[in-house]
């Protein structure tokens, strides 16, 4: 089995990997839509700050700050999966658990991710710049619990800044793919 867990700051570009990942037969699971399931199953909206905090809640009812990508791994189907939303260092550690898990990180410059998210239009997704920078700098620098980006950008094994466009990004994905099925020995 190989897991790749994404992580990275807010529209940097993790789908777009996760697509990628997708055309070479990787199974795609994100620890946003365990949440939203989980939110609409309590009556919760789905925003970005209910979902945090629900994640956030149902750590602390299990005890285990790296539940969500054990919850992941358990109920993966195929021997490829993405592991797409990584959030705590505890996250990260537990999928390192697995000999063939590796972690990748995205970013991005701000305006650029600014404008992505904008055409995106997802619920819940700050309307203006200066919300968009407040969210990004509280993810990023752990000031809003549960959420420690930039610690977990610092653990990935490899990082892509994705400022050069979506050919680009893909090279810089199939490269790392190619990387990890050598050190992995299966093809990809």
């Amino acid at each position: 089995m190989i897991i790749i867990g994404l992580t990275g700051t807010i529209a940097a570009g993790k789908s777009t990997v996760a697509d990628v990942l997708k055309e070479k037969g990787f199974e795609h699971y994100t620890y946003s839509n365990i949440l939203r399931m989980e939110a609409e199953k309590r009556k919760i909206p789905p925003t970005r700050k209910n979902l945090q905090d629900l994640g956030n809640k149902i750590k602390q009812e299990s005890g285990n700050l790296g539940i969500l990508s054990r919850l992941l791994i358990e109920n993966a189907e195929t021997g490829k999966i993405i592991a797409d939303g990584i959030r705590t260092v505890d996250e990260v550690k537990e999928l390192k658990k697995h000999p063939n898990a590796y972690v990748i990180a995205v970013d991005a410059p701000p305006k650029l991710r600014y404008e992505r998210l904008k055409s995106r239009k997802r619920e819940g997704d700050p309307e203006s710049f200066d919300e968009f920078i407040k969210i990004d700098e509280h993810e990023n620098k752990g000031l809003t619990p549960g959420q420690e980006i930039n610690k977990c950008i610092r653990h990935a094994d490899f990082t892509l800044i994705n400022d050069k466009g979506r050919k680009r990004l893909k090279k810089e994905v199939l490269d790392i793919l190619e990387k990890i099925s050598r050190k992995s020995h299966q093809p990809s």
